[in-house]
């Protein structure tokens, strides 16, 4: 049998893979990467299109605080962000409302949240604990956080993981000139001059394996390493369409009790940006607007302030996306029209007629993410303990839903896991 022909194998070019393949790189190890898409980024999708004022994000779009890692390869890859502004405004039957934060009643809440003695999801702590009029505004805001923000199931996401991120989690967010392209192109160039080997467009079906050796077939490649790293989202982990030879089920097990959210996203390119046109909104300023929640079928936008484009971006997450993740691409751009022809009082026929350009990027159907991002439930850690022991000291696992900590979800987290799993490689090497 031939000597294996890689040290790792590491399944996925995003964020955790290439930051892995990186820094097992640097430490000598001969690195090979396989790639499904025929791109590196994974999640994070930049598109330059001349048709858009500025360029769109069809995955990752904001760095949610100051994240130390993110930083700092911006800071390498000599890209600069610029912090997000703008106000936050509600379309509640039909009527305009500013709120002061994305949850409204926040201190009556954390009041609540002093009462539990045992996490519970969000569900059941809005059925038991915010029920009666008093909090008929706190419910409206706390269902569009968690079914926008988290893209989450109500009745899995965790009650304990809202308080600690409410309490503690940084409010700034930003985005990068340029898109996240700038961030993932340096990973990819500096891999590529540490010799990383990169195999796009080859899905990986089956993965046969023993300890201190792994062995896989795909697109009419046949690699070899000693281990191996799974930087799939958790989504492509729990529909099982990779097979391990032999199984290891309570791996896939313990990944299908994770969270992960359903995204579907849809960029608009306007000739105008009407909606800061008063006419429109009841004589309310919209022209500072950063984001917008309402009762549509996709219920959440935002434009790009402080930058002056006249786009949008619907955001359909958790049972929003599932609504309609079977429809054309040019059916849900019609649900998006419609949803803001019912917010802005505003003639669907109009709206088209403005409507320059547009994407929808569909996650949820992706066959290689089956989904936008991973967030906490109940005993999260429990389960995400599993993956992160590996198998054997041969099969490891990264990515943003195996972090701990409130950035989960996020390309900060992705960062961190995949940095940190392959220092863990590096050591069981040395061993």
């Amino acid at each position: 049998m031939a000597e294996p022909s890689f040290d790792v194998i590491i399944i996925g070019a995003g964020a955790a893979g290439l930051i892995a393949a990186l820094e097992l790189a640097q430490t000598g190890k001969k690195v090979a990467v396989i790639e499904a898409k025929d791109r590196v980024g994974g999640r994070a999708c930049t598109v330059y299109d001349d048709r858009f004022d500025l360029p769109v994000e069809l995955g990752a779009e904001f760095i949610h605080g100051e994240l130390k890692l993110t930083r700092m390869l911006l800071k390498k890859a000599n890209a600069d962000a610029y912090k997000l502004k703008g106000d936050i405004w509600q379309n509640e039957d039909g009527t305009f409302d500013d709120q002061k934060d994305f949850i409204e009643n926040y201190s009556a809440l954390n009041k609540k949240f002093k009462q539990l003695n045992q996490d519970i999801s969000i569900a059941d702590f809005t059925e038991n604990y915010l029920q009666g009029p008093q909090f008929d505004e706190l419910r409206f805001t706390l269902k569009n956080y968690v079914e926008g923000y988290y893209a989450g199931d109500m009745k899995k996401a965790s009650t304990y993981f809202l308080k600690e991120e409410l309490n503690n989690s940084d409010d700034i967010q930003f985005r990068i000139e340029g898109g996240y392209a700038k961030l993932i192109d340096y990973l990819y160039n500096h891999c590529r001059e540490k010799g990383v080997a990169f195999y796009l467009s080859n899905p990986v079906k089956n993965i046969k394996w023993r300890k201190d050796r792994v062995e896989i077939d795909s697109e009419g490649n046949h690699l070899a390493a000693q281990k191996i790293l799974i930087t799939v989202p958790i989504g492509v982990l729990q529909s099982e369409s990779i097979q391990f030879s032999p199984s290891i089920s309570r791996q896939i097990d313990a990944a299908k009790n994770l969270g992960f959210g359903p995204v579907i996203k849809t960029i608009l390119q306007f000739d105008e940006a009407f909606w800061k046109n008063k006419t429109l909104t009841q004589n309310r300023d919209l022209s500072k607007m950063g984001f917008l929640f309402s009762k549509q079928i996709i219920p959440t936008w935002w434009t790009y302030y402080p930058k002056d484009a006249a786009m949008l971006t619907g955001w359909s997450g958790g049972p929003h996306a599932e609504e309609i993740k079977n429809l054309p691409e040019e059916e849900i751009l019609q649900k998006a029209v419609q949803s803001l022809s019912e917010i802005f009082s505003i003639d669907a026929s109009e709206i088209q007629q403005r409507l320059r350009a547009w994407y929808v990027a569909s996650w949820i159907n992706d066959p290689y993410c089956r989904g936008g991002y991973s967030y906490e439930v109940v005993d999260a850690e429990k389960w995400k303990g599993i993956l992160k022991q590996g198998v054997d000291d041969t099969i490891y696992f990264a990515g943003e839903g195996l972090f701990s900590g409130t950035e989960i979800g996020t390309v900060e987290a992705a960062l961190v896991s995949g940095r940190e799993t392959a220092h863990q490689m590096v050591a069981s090497f040395r061993k």
